[in-house]
């Protein structure tokens, strides 16, 4: 692979809406970063027991949550952005 073809990839983003269920809370989150990330934060999120299903930006502005919003940064510069249902 080129260096130029590589230095595309690394600065990919993508960007996605999901909910997700687990045995005590349903979120729903507004994601942002590089596929890997995206595709390795909702694998972890299955693993832990979690459902999960990709939903679209209407739904997300729609959804009814308990106003607390939780944002996290990590080194991939992912973004998470998480409504809770009370």
């Amino acid at each position: 692979m080129s260096e130029k073809n590589l230095m595309a990839d690394e600065s990919q983003v993508q960007h996605m809406f999901l909910q997700v269920e687990s045995s005590d809370a349903v979120c729903m989150l507004n994601i942002a970063g590089h596929p890997y990330r995206l595709r390795e934060l909702v694998f972890m999120m299955i693993e832990n027991g979690c459902r999960v299903v990709q939903t679209s930006a209407e739904a997300y502005k729609t959804f009814v949550f308990d106003k607390e919003t939780v944002e996290v940064y990590d080194y991939l510069s992912s973004i998470i952005k998480a409504k809770f249902v009370p």
